[in-house]
C-alpha cells in the first residue's frame, strides 16, 4: 500500500513513517467526511469542502434534515467518542474499541465513522475497509426502539449500494471477535494478505 500523502511505500498502513510523524505534529489530519488523510488540520479535505459548499448553496431556506440525519446527529452528541484506540482513533463504545484494535493489530487499514457516500442522507458507518471491495462494518449494540429503527434504515441504505459489502457484528461476535471479524473480512482482503 502507498502512503495517502506522499505515495511512498507504507506496508498495510495508510501513512508512511514520515507522514505519521507529521500527523502527530498536527500537520496531517483525516477528513471528517470521507476519512482520507490530507495535509493541514482543517476538518475537511478540499473535495469534501467543495462538495459541502455546493450542497449548502443548493439547499433552500426551508431545508430540514431527514429523520435519520437528525437521529444520527443526536446519537453522536449523546454518545461522544471518548475511548482511545491503539491507533489513536476516538470511538464511542468498548465494543468499537475492541473492533478497532483488532483491525489495527492485524494491520488492516480502516477508517472510523466514515461518511457513507452516494446516499442522500448524511449517515456514517462504524468502520470502513477498502481493499478488493469497499466494506462497511457495523456493530449493532443498541436495543431501544429508536436504535432498532435506525438500524433497519441503515441496512436498507447499505442494500442499495452496489459493489460494496456489509459486515454486521453483534454482542455475541465481540466475545469471539478475532475469529468472527477476520473470518467475515477475509473474502474482501487481497489473496496474499496475511494476518499477523
Amino acid at each position: 500500500m502507498a502512503c495517502q500523502i506522499c505515495k511512498a511505500k507504507s506496508g498495510f498502513y495508510p501513512l508512511c513513517t514520515k507522514c505519521f510523524k507529521l500527523k502527530d505534529e498536527g500537520k496531517i489530519s483525516k477528513c471528517d467526511d470521507c476519512g482520507k488523510w490530507k495535509e493541514g488540520s482543517k476538518p475537511r479535505c478540499m473535495e469534501c469542502w467543495k462538495e459541502s459548499q455546493h450542497i449548502e448553496n443548493i439547499k433552500s431556506k426551508d431545508f430540514k434534515p431527514s429523520k435519520i440525519e437528525e437521529e444520527n446527529n443526536n446519537y453522536r452528541f449523546k454518545y461522544p467518542a471518548t475511548f482511545r484506540t491503539d491507533d489513536g482513533h476516538l470511538v464511542r463504545s468498548k465494543a468499537e474499541l475492541l473492533i478497532d484494535n483488532c483491525l489495527f493489530r492485524h494491520k488492516i487499514a480502516h477508517a472510523y465513522e466514515k461518511k457513507v457516500l452516494g446516499v442522500d442522507e448524511e449517515i456514517f458507518c462504524d468502520f470502513f475497509v477498502d481493499y478488493e471491495k469497499p466494506v462497511y462494518i457495523e456493530f449493532w449494540g443498541g436495543i431501544d426502539d429508536k436504535y432498532l429503527a435506525r438500524k433497519e434504515v441503515k441496512k436498507k441504505i447499505y442494500a442499495t449500494k452496489t459493489n460494496t459489502a456489509l459486515i454486521e457484528l453483534t454482542e455475541k461476535d465481540i466475545v469471539i471477535l478475532e475469529e468472527t471479524l477476520l473470518k467475515k473480512l477475509r473474502p474482501f482482503l487481497p489473496k496474499n494478505f496475511e494476518f499477523d
